[in-house]
């Protein structure tokens, strides 16, 4: 597919029903950062917002007060997100051009996202878009490559999904955003946590990925959940599959008016 903001056309129903949340913990480091530095948040906006994991989750975590918008080109990714409801809404909007004024937003959030993005052009349009004070977070959940599963799951995945690598995360997302004009205090935060799985959630959670589905179009989807169930039963023959996964949490802060934050960095 040529156009890579439709990757997952096609795909949303798995991964509306099988991708994971996020720890209540993370989103409470969330909030209380956003908090700090904007006592009165306003809007938030989640870039990349897919079917609205995250965007529903920042609900929840924030409350009914602030405005909560997704920000997703997905056209079917935004046509699911916008069925589930839950008190926000979405605009179709690439993540380097964003409909809102300047120094009008308290958070920018990008969840299991930033990798689609020109990450440059983001986190500049970031900073346009943040108030002084305001919190730019990048979230993701990973898979925990140390463990043995989770190894052989990769393999096949590199073995038929032609250009995938199981590092295609590994930038040092801190070092750009400390890098990045307008923004302090850069710090990540990370959890380790176990998702339970019944093997069709599983194989739902496989399936939801772009990765997989070039290797399904590779091999046939029949031998591609033959061999996911394969693997599955191979490390977890009484069930449940125990995916592991480590949380990111990125954090930044944009600078106030005279170059200090929130947190008293310059």
């Amino acid at each position: 597919m040529n156009d890579r903001t439709q990757a997952f056309t096609g795909l949303t129903e798995d991964y509306r029903a099988h991708r994971p949340g996020y720890p209540p913990e993370v989103l409470d480091l969330l909030r209380g950062h956003v908090l700090d530095g904007v006592t009165d948040p306003r809007l938030l906006i989640d870039v990349g917002s897919g079917t609205g994991i995250s965007t529903r989750a920042l609900r929840a975590a924030f409350g009914p007060g602030p405005r909560i918008v997704g920000a997703e080109p997905g056209h079917d990714m935004r046509a699911t997100a916008t069925d589930e409801g839950g008190g926000v809404e979405y605009v179709n909007a690439r993540a380097e051009e964003i409909p809102f004024p300047d120094a009008s937003v308290a958070l920018v959030l990008t969840a299991q996202a930033v990798h689609w993005f020109d990450r440059p052009a983001f986190f500049a349009e970031a900073v346009r878009l943040l108030e002084p004070g305001g919190t730019l977070a990048v979230l993701s959940n990973d898979r925990d490559l140390r463990s043995a599963f989770v190894d052989e799951h990769e393999r096949l995945l590199e073995r038929y999904s032609p250009g995938y690598d199981r590092h295609y995360r590994s930038y040092d997302l801190v070092g750009e955003l400390s890098a990045t004009d307008g923004l302090t205090g850069t710090a990540e935060h990370t959890f380790d946590w176990t998702r339970e799985l019944t093997l069709d959630g599983y194989l739902g959670m496989a399936m939801s990925s772009s990765r997989t589905a070039a290797a399904a179009r590779e091999i046939g989807q029949d031998r591609l959940r033959t061999e996911l169930r394969a693997i599955a039963d191979h490390h977890f023959p009484d069930g449940p599959v125990l995916v592991p996964y480590t949380t990111r949490l990125a954090l930044a802060r944009r600078v106030r008016v005279g170059g200090f934050s929130a947190d008293g960095a310059g």
